[in-house]
């Protein structure tokens, strides 16, 4: 302490000293902050995806019915799972209607997904990423004014950007055109006229621009027995971290004939690169505080050149050369120690208000939520606090191997 408490002629030293644990302290805080954010923006990501991903699926083969009752209840009795629902997907083509301001057209690429509603366990929490009683909208039909007539027509929930390429809104029509043909009626598909009832909202746009959700009623009169659609079960686990093995356990109860994916193998790509960009976030950052850590050799080499005397006045009274290499292994971290207590604290503040009162504010038409999330895991301050301690600490090594290399027969001969 006394050594790092300069003296009259060596504020210079203590200033650089100050800068030092200035850069320690405002690294670890970034760092801090950093990974906080990116760890509620991948917690959000979850739950926004999962809302309307099941955890498992279950493909039934083309000539087993996906909504059998014993298998179903097989699926059912498994320890975990606490939703079991049938479910139809399949790629279509939407035609919307004719309006005042734009003619009918053909949008081709959306995928159908024909689900149980309103209550479907395994969709509990699909209404965070929709409007107002969408899903109710799919379970029952709507009375619409077309040409004169009344009509009653199903429900179809549409994510917003796919609404919006069609120009359409709620209440609005449109026609899902099934390539499947009628029968013996070659080339002439089938189609439905569907009414508006919700809209999608989760934020990306991959979804956003091409996922469409109808009663599985209306899904299988548009499928018919054709082999371009999915059939399968939905499943809903309590803990999302048992899905893969519920899933190795489910595919070697059902045998091959089955093919059973969960969430993890679903969105690989999509979380290993947000576990990427955390990792390189993670580095960029931590360059911050290896830049005070080099303010951190340069404040102890210029330690070790100005108490020269008094180190080899130590020596020649007996200390060990260890000793005094650890003088200044503990001066770097000291300065690592205190900046990173003082910059992950603060991190730890500025992110628990960050998402308390959600400060930092987005524009929910373009990102997927209103505010910057932030979540405070322990391990989270824990890492970067022993990752910028161990960097001040080697950044000591060489000022501390200086100081033990002096010769106190040279210092005091000459000094």
């Amino acid at each position: 302490m006394r050594y790092l408490r300069a003296r009259r002629k060596e504020r210079f030293v203590s200033l650089i000293a100050v800068i030092s644990l200035a850069g320690v302290m405002l690294g670890t805080f970034a760092l801090s902050v950093d990974l906080a954010v990116m760890s509620g923006f991948e917690e959000d990501l979850h739950q926004r995806l999962l809302a309307f991903t099941p955890h498992l699926t279950i493909r039934t083969p083309a000539d087993q019915p996906a909504d059998s009752a014993g298998l179903m209840a097989r699926i059912r009795a498994l320890p975990g799972v606490v939703g079991v629902a049938p479910y139809i997907s399949g790629q279509v083509l939407l035609a919307s209607a004719e309006t005042a301001t734009s003619a009918g057209y053909v949008k081709s690429g959306a995928i159908m997904r024909g689900v149980v509603a309103p209550n479907n366990s395994v969709l509990a929490h699909l209404s965070e990423a929709l409007t107002a009683g969408a899903l109710q909208a799919l379970a029952r039909l709507h009375p619409v004014q077309m040409q004169g007539r009344a009509v009653d027509l199903p429900a179809v929930i549409l994510g917003k950007s796919l609404a919006a390429d069609l120009d359409t809104s709620m209440g609005g029509t449109v026609t899902i055109i099934s390539p499947t043909s009628f029968g013996a009626i070659a080339d002439v598909p089938r189609l439905k006229r569907f009414v508006v009832g919700g809209m999608l909202h989760s934020g990306m746009a991959e979804y956003d621009a091409s996922l469409l959700f109808v009663n599985i009623d209306q899904a299988r009169a548009l499928a018919g027995d054709s082999p371009q659609f999915e059939h399968g079960l939905e499943v809903r686990l309590s803990n999302i971290l048992d899905a893969p093995a519920m899933r190795r356990r489910i595919a070697g109860m059902l045998g091959k004939d089955y093919t059973v994916s969960d969430w993890t193998q679903t969105n690989v790509g999509l979380f290993s690169g947000l576990k990427l960009e955390t990792f390189t976030h993670f580095l960029v950052l931590l360059l911050i505080v290896l830049v005070a850590a080099f303010n951190i050799v340069a404040t102890l080499v210029m330690v070790v050149m100005e108490r020269r005397k008094e180190v080899a006045i130590l020596q020649a009274m007996g200390a060990p050369a260890n000793s005094v290499a650890a003088i200044f292994l503990f001066e770097g971290a000291l300065l690592g120690v205190a900046g990173t207590v003082a910059g992950v604290g603060a991190g730890f503040v500025a992110s628990y208000l960050i998402g308390k009162y959600h400060l930092i504010h987005l524009p929910p038409d373009v990102f997927m939520v209103s505010a910057v999330p932030a979540r405070l895991y322990p391990a989270n301050f824990l890492l970067v606090a022993v990752a910028a301690i161990l960097l001040c600490i080697g950044a000591a090594l060489y000022p501390a191997w200086q100081a033990r290399s002096l010769s106190p027969v040279e210092v005091l001969r000459y000094e």
